[in-house]
This record gives structure tokens, C-alpha cells and sequence, in this order.
């Protein structure tokens, strides 16, 4: 059977034979569509001009297996089960969990005094799990510090990573303070309310999941948390 083939990336849309399936899959970067019709076909590009498909197998075959596993998987949902109430709920507290895990480890912004100036600026600050014991061990030797005075052995200061103009793409310029106990404080109070409000915002999802009194009411939720 000869093969009719349009992908439409930014529409996530794989089209065989007249059969559309919308689902996120992975193109060459620039990519508009591509067209294969009666064994011929051609890509059109964002910033490039048209290319006439020469291979099938390279050029238009992975699409089609991509487009043949989502159908079997779609397939194989619609002949399961729906979901009870508590197995939706179970599901939406592991969605609910993992999301606000995922908040907290993507970092918070906070205002500090680059090295280079003198005007304070907002600066994104990582908190993963390796930076948020780096925050634990630098406010008790601070706090150490403090107690034993000028003549501690203890560090009066500490070097610390900041990013300016920071997207989670991109990552930002890095910026290097130098916090001493002063400094330090007002940036670890930042952190500890990040995660105290991403941890108040997952429970206050999970209380809407249990007094949910519906599978349709939960999904709602998760779409509308984006989940």
C-alpha cells in the first residue's frame, strides 16, 4: 500500500494515510512540514528552502514508526479500564508530589549585592539537592562563626553561585558572591519560604484531590495545574 505522509511539527500532528495523530515527538530542528504522496514527497524548513525527499526509508519511515507506536499505544489505553476514584486520587498525589519536588529543585530568585556594584539585583539561586545542603552547612557555620567571634577559625565568608538573567534554557550569566552572615541571611530566608510555599502549594493540591467526589473533577485539576 503506497503511504501518504504529512508531519506537521509545530501542530505536534502525524498524518498516515489520512489517519491524524497529535502527540510530542522529536524533528529536525528548523523543520515545517514534510509531504510524501504517491512516492514522492518534499521537507519545507523555517529558514531554508524546500528539499526534495530522496530516501524514504531515512527521510519518511521513522515517522511512520513513530506515528505506528503512538496509534498501538493509544490503542492499548482505550482498551483499559477507566479509573476508580482512589486510583485517580493515588495517581494525582504521585502527579501532585513529583511536580512540587520539581518546583523546589528548580531554584528561586532572590535579591543580592553583585560584586561588581553597589545597587542590590535579583538573582536566581540553585536549589537542588546538593545546593540545599550547601545552604544547611553554611548557615551553622555562620551561626558557629558568630558564637566564637573574631578569633574563630571558622570562615567569615563564603563564595556563592548566582545566575543573572537565568531561564531554565538558557541558564544564565553566572555571577560569584561573596556572602558573609549579613549578606547570607536574607538570601536563606528566600529559600526556606520557596520551599515552605511550594510545599504549602502541594498541599493544598492534595486536600483538593481528596475532597474531589469525581475521576472527571480530579482530571480537571490536573490540567488546570498543568499536571
Amino acid at each position: 500500500m503506497e503511504q501518504h505522509v504529512t508531519v506537521i511539527p509545530d501542530d505536534n500532528t502525524i498524518m498516515v494515510n489520512g489517519e491524524s495523530l497529535t502527540f510530542d515527538f522529536a524533528y529536525p530542528s528548523g523543520l515545517h512540514a514534510l509531504q510524501w504522496h504517491n512516492g514522492a514527497g518534499e521537507t519545507e524548513w523555517n529558514h531554508a528552502p524546500n528539499q526534495t525527499i530522496s530516501d524514504y526509508e531515512t527521510e519518511v519511515a521513522p515517522f511512520v514508526l513513530l506515528w505506528e507506536e503512538e496509534r498501538a499505544r493509544q490503542q492499548a489505553a482505550a482498551q483499559l479500564p477507566p479509573p476508580t476514584l482512589e486510583e485517580a486520587r493515588i495517581a494525582a498525589r504521585m502527579a501532585v508530589d513529583a511536580a512540587t519536588s520539581a518546583a523546589i529543585l528548580a531554584g528561586f530568585d532572590a535579591e543580592a549585592l553583585p560584586p561588581e556594584g553597589n545597587t542590590p539585583e535579583v538573582l536566581h539561586f540553585s536549589y537542588n539537592s546538593f545546593d540545599q545542603q550547601n545552604f544547611a552547612d553554611s548557615a551553622i557555620a555562620m551561626q558557629l562563626g558568630a558564637a566564637a567571634g573574631e578569633d574563630s577559625s571558622i570562615p567569615a565568608s563564603t563564595p556563592w553561585n548566582a545566575y543573572r538573567n537565568w531561564t531554565p534554557d538558557s541558564g544564565g550569566e553566572l555571577v560569584v558572591l561573596q556572602l558573609n552572615a549579613e549578606t547570607f541571611l536574607p538570601i536563606y530566608v528566600a529559600a526556606l519560604n520557596h520551599k515552605a510555599a511550594r510545599m504549602a502549594e502541594g498541599s493544598t493540591r492534595k486536600t483538593a484531590i481528596e475532597a474531589a467526589d469525581s475521576v472527571e473533577a480530579i482530571q480537571a485539576m490536573l490540567a488546570e495545574w498543568g499536571l
